[in-house]
């Protein structure tokens, strides 16, 4: 009698696993056959991912979904659903993060981190051929649901590099393959070249940034900084793009057109600048002009007119001269980049 007991109650407890076992939702392993490589076209990053995912890029940060399912889970937690994974890579200068070694940046890290969730494990790592610092977290939404991540940070030339990586409940266990192949595919922006030239520090960087708002769009050397002088009554908008030297810049203003046509916008404005040479040119598509001059010895500069939806913008370009052949191509590359919205 006893042993038969014993049997029973054995039989008990398997059944009671096999049911416990059979009312939990099992992830099914990702069945990927194919990969596609992001390459920004701004940024200089690269990565690679599976075909078919919902990718979204938004200035220098990039979001990678497992589905569209898994984008709105993400956005909003509370919806139908049971999830997927995401993937964020994103960048920081170490201007905007008031730091310059990966030390202090893992524990600002960690500060936003906390307040997602609880900090995990750390260790060391590498991303895209650089030393790097792993930080697990936990965000625990309810007493089933949970999102599971892991932030990798590095920095190179400057800039913080961050790929995080996170998914909800066992889809971030049984993704992991996919997550290590993501994670050893990234290429970070390509080293900036060491030089002896005192000047090579202050020159236009070929790698560029992007820049815009409700009235521009503009893509400059990521070296400059972008900054808001101080706006005549009469100006909408002004910002300025510079680097390390004070006499190389980018200058933008906008203001009301009054109706007025490029033509007489540029003759009202020309008598200004003693303009040593004048000329037409396209930004954005819509009809400029432009007129050279040298304000001081040693300096050129170029100042763009255009008309756009009763808006007229000025655009400025301002160089040391015998430094023309690094500053002026990078200063029109930038205009040639220039939306007007």
């Amino acid at each position: 009698m006893k042993f038969t007991y014993q049997i029973t109650l054995c039989s008990v407890m398997i059944f009671a696993l096999l049911l416990s076992s059979c009312g939990k939702k099992q992830i099914p392993p990702p069945d990927i056959k194919e990969w596609q490589e992001y390459k920004d076209p701004f940024y200089g990053f690269e990565l690679q991912y599976p075909k078919g995912w919902i990718v979204n890029a938004e200035g220098n940060r990039l979001k990678i979904y497992s589905s569209q399912e898994a984008a709105t889970k993400f956005f909003d937690p509370a919806s139908s659903g049971d999830g997927g994974v995401e993937i964020i890579f994103d960048s920081e200068k170490f201007s905007a993060a008031g730091s310059s070694d990966l030390t202090s940046y893992k524990t600002q890290t960690k500060e936003k981190i906390s307040g997602l969730g609880e900090v995990g494990k750390e260790e060391p790592t590498t991303l895209g051929g650089e030393t790097a610092e792993a930080i697990s977290y936990e965000s625990k939404l309810s007493s089933k649901v949970s999102i599971f991540g892991k932030r990798i940070i590095t920095a190179r030339d400057s800039v913080f590099y961050y790929l995080n990586i996170a998914g909800f409940n066992d889809y971030y266990t049984v993704y992991q393959p996919i997550f290590e192949t993501m994670i050893n595919s990234v290429k970070l922006p390509k080293p900036k070249p060491k030089t002896n030239d005192p000047n090579e520090i202050v020159k236009p960087s070929a790698e560029v940034t992007k820049f815009s708002n409700e009235f521009i769009e503009i893509q400059h050397p990521d070296n400059f900084e972008v900054s808001y002088p101080q706006k005549k009554s009469d100006v909408t908008f002004v910002m300025n793009i510079q680097g390390l030297r004070q006499d190389c810049n980018i200058l933008i203003d906008m203001q009301s057109a009054k109706k007025a046509s490029l033509d007489k916008v540029f003759d009202e404005n020309k008598g200004k600048y003693k303009p040593t040479k004048t000329g037409t040119a396209k930004i954005d598509g819509v009809d400029a002009k432009y007129l050279n001059t040298s304000p001081a010895a040693s300096i050129e500069r170029k100042v763009y007119f255009a008309v756009k939806n009763d808006k007229m913008y000025r655009i400025i370009l301002t160089w040391y001269k015998p430094m023309s052949s690094d500053f002026l191509p990078a200063f029109e590359k930038a205009v040639a980049s220039l939306k007007l919205k």
